[in-house]
């Protein structure tokens, strides 16, 4: 949502910005792009317990605090000209568009029409973005296959081409030389991402037998892991810690700003991820890509420089083996999806 925010203050459009607490956000970590930035209505953030029971709890609890929060705001304003704008398939996206359109406001949804047509991968994320989209009157997708995703959703589908994640990557890929890195990297490495809920808590088992036959498979080359709540608390269930990984030559690594990540990156020989949103930046950077998943909501790079393993052992070490083949130019895009929509929405 930050080419958003961007363009909104560029053109000096009033905004207020609303966040769930379902994660925590750095702003300080965009002000180079953004500028400073302070929510003005922020609810209060989830428990880092990694349990669905905490995670519904919090969910409810928002939504209802949303309700009596949000009251004041949307009594007595002119609807017409209220746009409540969501992004992608959190669930604090859902909670917002059901908190829309309980006060009768006109929905916006960015980054909409992704879909892997099943509701179990990603979750909750796919269902999530099913209710959006038949929530939401105007939906902005990033290509013309999600348009079509949503024939049967009665909203506006505008195609912005891409999506909004481009404008933010190519301002990283701008200032890349300038990015520093605060953790020493070896100059030859692959990068792994594993922490979607349904792999590192629903399926953990299979995932922990998927983690270590990719570090088993790769001898020439460091793995820088980054280390999400879930993935420490997914390894730590199984009795690893950074002691153990360093020992296995695993670089654990914590969370980083988006313009660090993406340097990092961008200087690996490849990259395996079990995100979404990774996909896509593997797909803009031409890096080759393995994706931990069954199934994926996007389309980008499948088929180039993506390698979907459906949790294949085979499929994994072919990719590792081959990942060359796999690399492909970057992408560079004169297109800002930021300010299609913005344009639209100022008409």
């Amino acid at each position: 949502m930050s080419p958003v925010i961007r363009e909104l203050r560029d053109r000096k459009i009033n905004f207020k910005l609303i966040t769930s607490g379902q994660n925590e956000i750095l702003f300080d970590e965009f002000i180079d792009y953004l500028g400073p930035v302070k929510p003005d209505i922020s609810f209060g953030y989830k428990s880092n317990k990694s349990s669905m029971i905490y995670f519904v709890l919090w969910a409810v609890r928002t939504f209802f605090a949303g309700l009596v929060s949000l009251r004041k705001e949307f009594t007595g304003i002119n609807k017409e000209n209220v746009y409540f704008v969501v992004h992608g398939d959190t669930i604090s996206s859902l909670i917002g568009a059901l908190m829309a359109s309980f006060y009768g406001l006109k929905i916006v949804h960015v980054e909409s029409g992704l879909r892997s047509y099943n509701f179990f991968e990603p979750f909750p994320e796919e269902i999530s973005r099913f209710i959006i989209s038949r929530l939401a009157n105007i939906n902005f997708c990033p290509n013309s296959w999600c348009v079509g995703n949503l024939k049967s959703a009665k909203g506006i589908k505008i195609n912005t081409s891409q999506n909004t994640l481009i404008d933010i990557f190519m301002a990283a890929m701008k200032d890349i030389k300038k990015t520093h890195l605060s953790i020493k990297l070896p100059k030859k490495y692959f990068v792994l991402v594993v922490h979607r809920q349904e792999h590192v808590i629903f399926s953990r088992e299979k995932t922990k037998e998927i983690f270590w036959h990719v570090l088993k498979n790769e001898d020439n080359l460091a793995c820088v892991l980054i280390m999400h709540k879930l993935t420490s608390d997914f390894l730590n269930s199984f009795g690893v810690d950074t002691k153990l990984l360093v020992r296995r030559g695993v670089i654990p690594v914590p969370r980083l700003s988006y313009f660090r990540f993406m340097k990092v990156i961008a200087g690996a020989q490849y990259f395996i991820t079990d995100g979404g949103s990774n996909q896509e930046e593997a797909f803009y950077l031409g890096k080759p890509c393995l994706l931990l998943r069954k199934r994926t909501e996007r389309i980008e790079g499948l088929g180039g420089n993506v390698v979907l393993s459906k949790l294949n052992k085979q499929t994994i070490s072919k990719f590792q083996k081959n990942y060359k083949k796999y690399q492909r130019h970057r992408v560079r895009s004169k297109i800002s999806p930021a300010k299609i929509i913005v344009d639209y929405l100022r008409i």
